[in-house]
């Protein structure tokens, strides 16, 4: 992948005025995060990272990282291999088993058909999920398709959280991401009080499992930030929505 310093990261910051950071492990990284502990650094207290990390990493790694301002793990069921949620729960529960003593928390990038097989396994982690990309639906096949309403179920329900990014990966790059807006506002409606944004920046390019099979370079996608800011407001529906997605859930859950 390209370059993203965290001097470009700051000036974007300052044309949207943004203040705080999360950080995720980027997939082609895997489980090298020095990387993102690095930015953490730099950026200081107003930033917080989320990792990726082998499930038998050491109890003092997981403090070194705490240490540093990680709050939570990556699950990748999309570019990383061909997983399913019921194959890696049993490893998935154990891990999160040793996050529940840090606080920390557990997000998953999958589809919308792996939502739907993953929907009955949340219940039992003992540590919060946040879900990716909105959950990744399939722009074509609407609400009501499966895997999208089995995220709805369990946001209302208070199962889980969702995180409102990646516009352009639910409408496959076309210039209007306005497409994404009605399931923003599904899940904004289903339970605002458990949704958080995030850019997706710096928008890395599509890939697929085989991230680490090539050394090719692969080119940022082209979103504008402040665009992706304008439609969350549009999605909030009022000002307070816009807050509370923008500021307040944020700085409960990751620990602002």
């Amino acid at each position: 992948m390209g370059e993203a310093p965290v001097e470009a990261y700051r000036k974007r910051q300052e044309r949207l005025g943004l203040t705080r950071n999360v950080l995720v492990q980027a997939s082609g990284y895997h489980t090298d995060n020095r990387c993102m502990l690095d930015a953490l650094d730099s950026l200081g207290d107003l930033a917080r990272g989320v990792a990726v990390v082998d499930a038998d990493i050491a109890d003092a790694e997981l403090k070194r990282f705490h240490a540093a301002g990680v709050r939570g793990v990556r699950i990748n069921l999309v570019s990383v291999g061909q997983a399913t949620a019921s194959g890696i729960w049993d490893e998935t529960q154990r891990l999160a088993k040793r996050l529940a003593d840090l606080g920390w928390h557990m997000q998953f990038f999958a589809t919308s058909k792996q939502l739907l097989e993953m929907a009955p396994l949340l219940n039992r982690l003992p540590v919060p999920a946040i879900i990716d990309h909105m959950g990744m639906p399939v722009a074509a096949e609407g609400l009501n398709q499966p895997g999208f309403s089995a995220l709805l179920s369990m946001l209302g329900d208070g199962r889980c959280w969702v995180k409102l990014s990646g516009a352009d990966r639910i409408t496959r790059g076309q210039a209007n991401l306005t497409g994404a807006g009605e399931f923003a506002r599904a899940l904004i409606a289903a339970n605002p009080d458990q949704v958080v944004w995030g850019s997706d920046w710096p928008h890395i390019g599509w890939h697929s499992s085989d991230v680490h099979s090539s050394d090719a370079v692969t080119p940022f996608r082209m979103v504008d930030g402040a665009v992706l800011l304008d439609l969350l407001k549009q999605w909030s529906s009022s000002d307070e929505n816009f807050k509370r997605i923008l500021v307040d859930n944020a700085a409960r859950f990751y620990g602002f």
